[in-house]
């Protein structure tokens, strides 16, 4: 028997999974939930459409698990990362989207006309923001201080990336980030 053969093929099964997942979030970011097809999330993964529904089952499950998995702040939120460069870490990391998170968070908020899609940033932002960092902050309306902070930066990587809103798309990252980091410190209740 060739023990090689069935290797290969997990490993075709789960980079194919993952170029379907990759895909999706790419298109869901790009046309939003009704703007996108299985067809067209298999063309663009360069498989066969049948691989959606043997790896997902439905075309829903696929887009929840590609809004899932499409940008994650909660290892950001449990670090041992002090408060202070909070806001500099979660703003890097929506502004670094590309061929590792594809669309992020500003991608499936611009596709949250979907109720799917609409729960799974909500769950998100719940877990990362409400869970994860509203507890480490001190004073009244910490639940609301750590969302008003995902709004901001969420806020900032729509209007960069999605929008290419003149004067954010034409100032550098250090810049935007003094100015992300001011605002951000009386969320954060930094003094």
């Amino acid at each position: 028997m060739d023990t090689a053969t069935p290797r290969a093929r997990r490993r075709d099964a789960a980079a194919t999974r993952e170029a379907l997942l990759m895909a999706a979030r790419t298109l869901l970011s790009e046309h939003g939930v009704e703007g996108t097809s299985t067809r067209d999330v298999a063309a663009r993964a360069g498989v066969n459409q049948a691989l959606v529904y043997r790896y997902f089952g439905s075309k829903e499950k696929l887009f929840a698990e590609a809004a899932d998995r499409g940008w994650d702040s909660a290892d950001t939120m449990t670090t041992d990362l002090p408060l202070k460069d909070l806001p500099r870490a979660l703003l890097e990391r929506a502004l670094n989207v590309g061929a590792e998170h594809p669309g992020g968070l500003s991608g499936l908020v611009t596709a949250a006309n979907d109720d799917m899609i609409r729960a799974v940033v909500r769950e998100r932002i719940e877990r990362a923001f409400d869970e994860q960092l509203a507890p480490r902050l001190s004073g009244p309306d910490r639940a609301l201080r750590a969302e008003l902070l995902a709004a901001l930066i969420t806020g900032v990587a729509v209007l960069r990336g999605k929008v290419g809103a003149k004067a954010l798309t034409a100032a550098d990252r250090e810049a935007i980030g003094e100015y992300v980091d001011r605002m951000a410190a009386s969320l954060l209740d930094l003094g």
